[in-house]
């Protein structure tokens, strides 16, 4: 606790663990802890020398926080960005369960995770990142995180900085945590279970510790919630776009029918309900149409988002960890380290579907002749009725779109299973040369992860396309196809309910299975060459090796897009890198006026990857503190991140995303600007037979069906590449005992980045609103691919069918801000005179004006900061103010995001309202120390109940968006924590 207390005065970034008196004093005091390995360099260095913003996050402060996953308490650290984690890993394929940290919101894969410096495997083959549920919370001793580019120091992946979980290398005795919690609501219960068990041996030449932990979380559904049941989206025919209740889908449970054209030029819509023979329902206009109207509130439909989003995952994990050490003489050790994780997560989905409108994945359609359609019963009349009424005949050449979603398979639930194992073994120790101490460690490492996924209720797309095709045959209702009839094809009466045996025959369950292995081996050496003026001169040296293999297989039904799935395939892979790195501490001045200390430090590393060859990168960092009581610092540094296997070996394959507009849409292009509209009309005419910008209804958008892409890896790519800059003040004023306070700048050039075209800016900027170049000749719109007759997939003359992207380097990310940071605490009885207990007050925020993404060279740059689009509020700040005296402690916290506006592209007189307003969040938190072995606690978390603010943006993507806000609304914990 001692190394913790001095680790945190020495911070000048967020800390979570509210100081208290003592570590300020100690601090002050100058208590000698030695020399010790602080994250940001491997120079040994006394803890007040840390070379870079320092976060600290202590044992203690992660068993009280009431979180069951240590990602989540990141979380709420100003400089930690939402990512995956509980609240949208649900609607993943593959990472459901998982949590994972984005230091700045430049991505997980930028983040580097580390334990006791040392890098940690993948916990996924289908999306590289580190799961940090992967490490039980009870061993960690603390958590520090470095911003700014450290790859001098680690290497890859460290363009945003880095999370290093320092781990407990000892310990006397039996240690058990158990927590549970659960939700107003009586839902989204947790529980975890962790141990940890120590004893040393041979007279203590001998140490062992062995611990883990048992977590679960069970989910939560939107539907659950009142307050955001059903939902709110934006009127697109209004202008502005106002907000109003969501629109009820027009693609049902049961079916909806969509009757359009015939001899009488209606255009019409039908439902039904079969469990109810006389419920077929004709649709209100607002339903009627292909895309569902935002105004469509027809009671014989309902809510398919609120029906199935989950707004928290449902997982389990269970992980397990021993060291054991063996101190060869007073300065050498030996130690061996193994880890073991049994994960499982169930990402819940919507079950398949057909859309009203046509296109999309499993386009069904309900024939003339159709068998049920003309069979007996009062269901199948009354649609009857409604068909000939649309002036369509009954025959085989007539038909009406089907939309529905096809529950009777039950939702598409994907049960996800990774287990991980990894064994380090390594030395410790220290020898003299030329009088000199040379402190040297080494280590060897395997990982292994194997993970597999059922996905369950993913429809045979032809299999239901040839079941729903029924006609009459002999007397008997039999599937038209004949090659069908021969495999067994079972008809499925659309009208009046499918039986068992036609549900079976078109089921399908797709599965994959991944394998992720790492090898490293590492050699480090830290020692002080000689002694100038103001100190020794310190280097550190060392070479390191490392290996990563990967490979997902998807079964072979699902790989070849028979399946209502994702068809990925086979996609693995190899690389390996050999690094050497140098790092050096120059101390200039030391007590002298205005140059209490002067030190110049300068790092650099040397890689050459099997995949990309070489790269290189340096840090500068100055530090200079005129007097004791304040400390000025600035680094300079580039860092680089090699494009990972998914980024180069990934085949290409189908996928689907909802959040792209078109351009030539008509409500797109009535918001668009004059010269937009003038390079519209020409663009779009040329891709969209008969074009009018006035009437032309895109089959993607908001509330339509989602668009297909085609994507994959690159083996061609390179490395992305960084510069970074911090520039700091530390003041910790002697006069006043226990106050500290930072300021630190920092900025962020990223060029090269490893992605796709943004979908947005590939439809707007680069093919429809460009007037560089004809149509025809324009490379960017040949990726976008159209349907010309609207029978094509398209749904509508000139609807788009898919989209064509790779993963390139082509993105540019510029990110500006500052990070603040103050702390003060006292014990009363110094104020007061009396003893009432110690304050600790605490407030750390960041200011992130500027997150500004280019999504191809010599293109403009798009500002996100301060945008729902990239959950990156411009300011966010967590305080903290906490008593305790020998006995109890109380926590009062507060999370605050800044207002946020939908979107940089959107103007406030085109959508209203146009802002999330100011978000604030607060926890309470109490500990009761019933004796020296057993400490209880409790806590309330989301204590007023706050849910997401009021915007479509942010209020009904809870399910499948951000985790910036919390949804679960007010959650309890109870906890206790008993040593023995």
């Amino acid at each position: 606790m001692l190394r913790s207390a001095l680790l945190a005065s020495a911070a000048s970034a967020s800390l979570l663990a509210v100081p208290t008196f003592a570590q300020a004093q100690t601090a002050d005091e100058g208590v000698d802890v030695g020399e010790i390995v602080v994250t940001g360099s491997r120079i040994r260095r006394d803890t007040f020398n840390a070379p870079a913003p320092l976060s600290v996050v202590t044992s203690d402060v992660i068993k009280q926080s009431g979180q069951i996953s240590v990602g989540d308490l990141l979380l709420e650290q100003p400089i930690i960005n939402p990512a995956t984690n509980g609240q949208n890993s649900s609607s993943t394929l593959f990472l459901s369960g998982q949590v994972r940290a984005d230091i700045r919101g430049l991505g997980p894969t930028r983040t580097l995770v580390l334990m006791d410096g040392r890098r940690l495997p993948f916990s996924d083959a289908s999306s590289p990142a580190v799961d940090l549920n992967t490490i039980p919370s009870l061993m960690i001793e603390r958590v520090e995180t470095v911003t700014g580019g450290s790859s001098a120091i680690y290497g890859s992946e460290a363009i945003s900085g880095v999370v290093n979980f320092i781990m407990k290398k000892e310990q006397d005795g039996l240690e058990v945590d158990i927590q549970g919690g659960i939700s107003e609501q009586g839902d989204g219960e947790t529980s975890r279970l962790g141990f940890n068990y120590g004893r040393k041996f041979m007279d203590d030449k001998l140490s062992i510790l062995i611990g883990g932990e048992y977590a679960n979380e069970d989910k939560i559904m939107q539907r659950d919630r009142d307050e955001l049941n059903p939902g709110i989206r934006r009127d697109t025919t209004q202008a502005p776009q106002t907000i109003i209740t969501q629109s009820r889908a027009n693609t049902a449970p049961t079916a909806t029918f969509q009757l359009l054209g015939g001899a009488l030029g209606t255009a019409r819509a039908v439902t039904l309900d079969y469990r109810n023979p006389t419920n077929v329902v004709r649709l209100s206009a607002a339903c009627s149409t292909a895309t569902v109207q935002p105004s469509c509130q027809d009671d014989a439909l309902f809510y398919s988002g609120v029906a199935y989003n989950a707004l928290q995952a449902k997982s389990n994990r269970a992980v397990l960890r021993s060291v054991v050490d063996y101190k060869i003489t007073d300065t050498w050790h030996a130690f061996l380290e193994g880890n073991y994780v049994k994960a499982g997560g169930y990402g819940i989905f919507q079950p398949a579907f057909s859309s009203a409108a046509g296109g999309g994945t499993m386009p069904v359609v309900l024939r003339g002749d159709n068998a049920y359609l003309n069979g007996a019963g009062a269901t199948a009349a009354a649609l009857r009725t409604e068909w000939l009424a649309a002036g369509k005949t009954l025959t085989q050449a007539q038909t009406a779109q089907v939309g529905k979603f096809w529950q009777e398979f039950g939702g598409r639930d994907v049960k996800t299973e990774r287990e991980q194992w990894r064994l380090t073994g390594g030395f410790e120790g220290k020898f003299q040369t030329f009088g000199r101490d040379v402190n040297v460690d080494g280590y060897a490492q395997y990982a292994r992860l194997d993970g597999s996924t059922i996905s369950y209720g993913v429809p045979n797309i032809l299999r239901v396309q040839q079941a729903t095709d029924a006609v009459l045959l002999n007397g008997q209702v039999v599937c038209r196809d004949a090659a069908a009839r021969a495999a067994g094809c079972a008809p499925w009466d659309l009208v009046n309910g499918a039986s068992r045996e036609a549900i079976l025959w078109a089921n399908g369950v797709a599965s994959s299975e991944q394998t992720v292995k790492q090898t490293t081996a590492a050699l480090n050496f830290a020692t002080e060459l000689f002694d100038l003026p103001a100190g020794p001169l310190g280097v550190a040296f060392g070479a390191e090796y490392r290996k990563e293999t990967s490979l997902f297989v998807q079964d072979p039904l699902s790989a070849s897009g028979a399946l209502f799935f994702n068809a990925i395939g086979t996609r693995g892979g190899s690389f390996n890198v050999k690094e050497i790195y140098g790092e050096v501490r120059i101390p200039i001045l030391k007590d002298l006026p205005f140059a209490e200390e002067l030190t110049f430090e300068l790092a650099g590393r040397a890689s050459d990857y099997s995949t990309i060859h070489g790269t290189d990168q340096y840090r500068l960092h100055l530090e200079w503190a005129p007097v004791k009581d304040l400390r000025f610092r600035a680094t300079e540094g580039t860092a680089v991140r090699a494009p990972n296997i998914v980024e180069l070996f990934a085949p290409q394959g189908r996928n689907f995303t909802t959040a792209a507009i078109d351009p030539c849409d008509a409500a797109s292009f009535r918001t668009a600007t004059a010269a937009q509209q003038a390079a519209r009309r020409v663009n779009c005419a040329a891709a969209i037979p008969g074009y009018n910008p006035a009437t032309f209804t895109s089959n993607i958008g908001t509330g339509r069906p989602s668009l297909a892409l085609l994507q994959g890896g690159n083996p061609n790519l390179g490395p992305e590449t960084a510069h970074t800059y911090q520039y700091g003040v530390v003041f910790q004023p002697r006069w006043v005992p226990g106050l500290q306070m930072s300021v630190d700048f920092f900025k962020y050039n990223i060029r090269n980045g490893v992605g796709t075209i943004p979908i947005n800016t590939l439809f707007s900027t680069l093919c429809y609103d460009d007037t560089t170049q004809p149509f025809a000749s324009n490379p960017f719109c040949t990726q976008i691919q159209r349907d010309p007759t609207g029978t094509n997939g398209g749904a509508v003359v000139g609807g788009v069918t898919q989209v064509i992207l790779v993963n390139q380097n082509v993105a540019s990310t510029k990110v500006e801000g500052y990070d603040y940071s103050i702390s003060y605490g006292f014990h009363t009885e110094d104020l007061f005179g009396k003893d009432y207990g110690d304050i600790g007050l605490r407030l750390d925020a960041t200011w992130m004006y500027g997150f500004v993404l280019q999504g191809l060279p010599l293109q403009a740059y798009t500002q996100f900061a301060n945008t729902i689009t990239n959950a990156t509020p411009e300011w966010k700040a967590n305080g903290t103010a906490r008593w305790s005296n020998e006995k109890f402690s109380f926590t009062w916290s507060t999370i605050y995001y800044g207002s946020m506006i939908a979107s940089q592209a959107q103007q406030a007189g085109v959508i209203t309202p146009y802002k999330t307003g100011d978000y604030f969040r607060h926890d309470i938190r109490g500990t009761y120390k019933y004796n020296d072995d057993i400490t209880v606690r409790a806590g309330i978390i989301n204590l007023f109940d706050r849910y997401p603010p009021a915007l479509p943006e942010t209020f009904t993507g809870t399910g499948t968006g951000s985790s910036q806000y919390d949804n679960r609304g007010r959650y309890f914990f109870i906890g206790a924590n008993m040593t023995f």
